[in-house]
């Protein structure tokens, strides 16, 4: 018997494993999916398949469906309507995944109990069965993936929205406050604090934004046009040490800095990668910005004297969520206490649509630099360069 009369004349010896698995795993969920729910997308995508082996193709076509490569189809397959009842259901993508190899199993092992799969024309049969299998579960996890980050996106851009409202009329009271000279130096004091809080809450708002943003596949937008680099190194520099007078932030400039970028975005990155030497070097030895102006391109460089960062953590310093992942338990719990560590993630985005690309060395006799080189002009389309090592 050819495996795809055996699913269609088995489906509810099939369809009973499917469900007595898929119980199993929905223990935990919030709403779990009735029988006849859970049962329908199963027999779909098996009557899909079992129609799939009974259908000629030739290798490149067998190739391209192991890889989730087949043609599209306008309407929504049954893989993907499963996996939007199972994300509605609280079902983790592991658990997603959980069921197909219950479902590839199943049939597979129920198949070999009946037959004696020795024929090359039954292996092959298998071998497409897989590749059914495997275009089902591509379909699936690409659905709740895209369902899940417009879900992300949608929450974060919410925020900003909600949150800036009702910020920006605290900050506007807090300063409101400061205005006022018959106020006790204790309530200006707190009126300040209070300033201090809102805009540091108005920072985290912009960063959770910038990050939704870089993740939706085009990085950070910019906006660029002409401005003299001296003129805003200067003013973040000035600003750094207004907020850090006991710190000393040295900067040089030598050469044509006149380019074409967005003053805003330069702004921010430059701010987050003087904020981080900072916070990250001693009290005692300064911070020193360079800036060059080199024929084509510029090439700033920011060093301190901290700790030498080892070469493992170097890998994932731009990247907050793997940086997060690596640290040991007791360093995540203290992490989530204080920052989102998205300062640097950003910074390399912001360089990265500027055509630029940054790089990081630390040693024990030179200390750390982070060393940026971009082009005096935006590329009309540049591309995401990946930060060196």
């Amino acid at each position: 018997m050819n495996l795809s009369t055996f699913i269609s004349e088995n489906m509810e010896a099939i369809l009973q494993e499917w469900e007595d698995f898929a119980k199993k795993i929905t223990i935990h969920s919030t709403h779990v999916m009735g029988t006849t729910e859970l049962r329908d997308h199963a027999k779909q995508m098996l009557q899909v398949i079992a129609a799939d082996l009974r259908t000629p193709q030739d290798t490149q076509q067998g190739i391209d469906k192991s890889q989730g490569l087949a043609p599209e189809s306008r309407d929504s397959t049954a893989a993907e309507i499963h996996a939007v009842a199972r994300l509605t259901s609280g079902f983790t993508i592991e658990q997603l995944m959980a069921e197909y190899r219950a479902l590839r199993a199943s049939v597979l092992r129920l198949w070999q109990d009946r037959v004696n799969v020795s024929d090359p024309a039954e292996i092959q049969e298998m071998v497409r069965f897989n590749e059914a299998i495997d275009q089902a579960l591509t379909e699936s996890l690409a659905r709740y993936s895209a369902i899940l980050r417009e879900s992300q996106n949608l929450f974060l851009a919410i925020l900003g929205h909600d949150v800036r409202t009702p910020l920006g009329a605290i900050s506007m009271g807090a300063q409101f406050l400061l205005l006022d000279e018959k106020l006790p130096g204790k309530s200006l004091k707190m009126a300040s604090r209070i300033l201090s809080s809102t805009k540091r809450i108005d920072e985290i708002v912009s960063d959770l934004l910038d990050f939704a943003t870089s993740h939706l596949g085009d990085g950070i937008p910019v906006s660029p046009s002409p401005m003299d680099l001296a003129e805003v190194c200067n003013n973040i520099v000035e600003e750094a040490r207004t907020f850090h007078p006991e710190r000393v932030i040295g900067l040089e400039m030598a050469g044509d800095v006149c380019v074409v970028w967005d003053r805003a975005r330069i702004s921010q990155a430059l701010s987050n990668l003087i904020a981080n030497a900072i916070q990250y070097g001693p009290e005692t030895d300064p911070v020193s910005i360079t800036v060059t102006g080199e024929e084509k391109e510029i090439v700033w460089t920011i060093h301190n004297k901290g700790e030498v960062i080892p070469p493992e953590k170097l890998k994932t310093i731009f990247d907050p969520a793997k940086r997060f992942a690596l640290r040991p338990a007791q360093e995540r719990a203290l992490a989530q206490t204080q920052n989102l560590g998205l300062g640097l993630y950003i910074t390399r985005e912001i360089i990265s649509a500027h055509g630029g690309r940054i790089s990081i060395t630390s040693n024990m006799a030179k200390g750390t630099s982070f060393t940026i080189r971009m082009p005096r002009q935006v590329p009309a389309a540049p591309s995401g360069i990946s930060p060196e090592y």
